[in-house]
């Protein structure tokens, strides 16, 4: 049996926070740490799959995932070393969906097949709304994160989402778990943080309504990713952010060191482990 993959579901009920640009980054990173990864696009919109350029394709993707229960010939690899991707071939995600509400054990076939890999991670970019797809990934991963854009609307709107979600997978009293597993524990990740809010403030708030309502089923992450030109321009150009930006002046953290200290603060045991890449 393969070592077991730890699996990071990238979740938010609501689009327009950064998902992918953040699934994207982290496994990049991870990836230039001499780890292991793998993609998988859970997302309709098919951005993940776009990301990175294909040194190669595989002649499947996420659809033949769930329909079989396995990955093989589904696995495609992106030109960085370390680094696979599911690419999404269900762009309206109709035939995934259809498919999974066939029955009950469909919803299964993604736990299924990704149990079956040997990666040390493997992380799931999500589309931005609730459904039937959003649980399979959420059923399969062992930590969800959570991004969230620290304006007061989005901040109402998803604490109301997070905590409706919570609910929803918490079994009732004597009963086991929607999924048969428990809830994965969810990291919240203030992203976009344009300087005009008090990040700290935000985050305690946060902190404080999530204790209160689903009591440490959330916690909030300590890093917290800028809005700075560099993460657009990468994402655009189709390469790792912190490959971009290597260092920066000023009292502002550089791209490299940010998502050096997320992957820190989510993997304690990857400290001391610098990325390293060739220039291309």
């Amino acid at each position: 049996m393969p070592a077991k993959s730890k699996i990071y579901g990238i979740i938010c009920t609501k689009g327009g926070v950064g998902k992918t640009t953040i699934t994207a980054n982290l496994s990049a990173i991870l990836a230039d740490m001499n780890q292991r990864v793998l993609l998988v696009d859970a997302d309709p919109q098919q951005s993940l799959s776009r990301v990175y350029p294909l040194e190669y394709q595989a002649p499947f993707g996420l659809t033949q995932v769930y329909r079989s229960a396995n990955a093989d010939s589904c696995i495609s690899k992106t030109n960085i070393p370390n680094l696979d991707i599911v690419i999404n071939d269900d762009p309206q995600g109709e035939h995934i969906t259809t498919f999974l509400r066939e029955s009950v054990t469909h919803f299964q076939h993604l736990y299924v097949a990704l149990q079956a890999l040997d990666y040390d991670y493997i992380l799931i970019d999500t589309q931005g709304a609730k459904g039937i797809i959003q649980e399979s990934v959420i059923f399969a991963a062992d930590i969800l994160i959570s991004p969230i854009k620290p304006q007061v609307l989005d901040t109402r709107e998803f604490l109301h989402g997070t905590i409706e979600l919570v609910n929803k997978f918490k079994p009732r009293p004597g009963f086991m778990s929607v999924t048969g597993r428990p809830l994965p524990p969810i990291k919240v990740l203030i992203n976009m943080w344009d300087r005009t809010s008090t990040a700290s403030g935000i985050a305690n708030e946060l902190r404080s309504q999530f204790d209160q309502a689903v009591d440490g089923q959330v916690t909030v992450l300590n890093t917290v990713i800028p809005l700075l030109k560099p993460y657009s321009e990468a994402n655009g150009l189709g390469i790792p952010v912190h490959r971009h930006e290597v260092a920066r002046s000023g009292p502002t953290k550089s791209a490299l060191y940010t998502m050096l200290e997320l992957i820190q603060e989510l993997e304690p045991k990857l400290l001391g482990i610098k990325p390293q890449w060739k220039a291309v």
